[in-house]
């Protein structure tokens, strides 16, 4: 039986050596292909899980940045429409030629208006009202972009 084994190893040899050494290769191969598959699985898997913490990120800067733009508007945006309001109602202020139109009827103690003085007041009191009425529309547009854009 040991003769046989030798002779068959004798007669083959060469290509039992070339068979294990091929299937040797082959199976290397395999190892070093499937190593490098799971590399590969690895770094995307990484990558999936660095773009999900920078979404996470993104997603929580969103948040904090209108809390904070909603906390800012709630303190500052009554203020500078109050101060906004007293600058317009200061300059556009048209109480005082009312006041002459009403002392300048000639019933007080003050001189009569000229009918060219009332003219000019009247005329005043036109466009200080007439800009008074289109600054109140302007702010209202203002004010109802800058609310509709905060709700988006």
């Amino acid at each position: 039986m040991l003769a046989s084994a030798r002779g068959f190893w004798g007669r083959h040899r060469r290509k039992i050596l070339v068979s294990l050494g091929v299937a040797g290769a082959g199976y290397a191969a395999y190892r070093y292909l499937d190593s490098h598959r799971r590399q590969l699985v690895r770094v995307e898997q990484r990558a999936l899980e660095e773009r999900a913490a920078e979404e996470i990120i993104k997603n929580q800067l969103q948040t904090h940045f209108e809390n904070v733009q909603k906390i800012s508007d709630t303190t500052t945006l009554p203020f500078a429409m109050h101060y906004l309001r007293s600058r317009i109602m200061e300059e556009l202020d048209i109480s005082h030629l009312t006041e002459k139109l009403m002392h300048g009827k000639g019933e007080s103690s003050a001189p009569a208006l000229t009918p060219k003085e009332k003219y000019d007041t009247w005329e005043k009191i036109k466009i200080l009202s007439t800009l008074l009425l289109i600054l109140h529309g302007f702010v209202l547009h203002a004010l109802l972009n800058f609310s509709l854009s905060n709700e988006l």
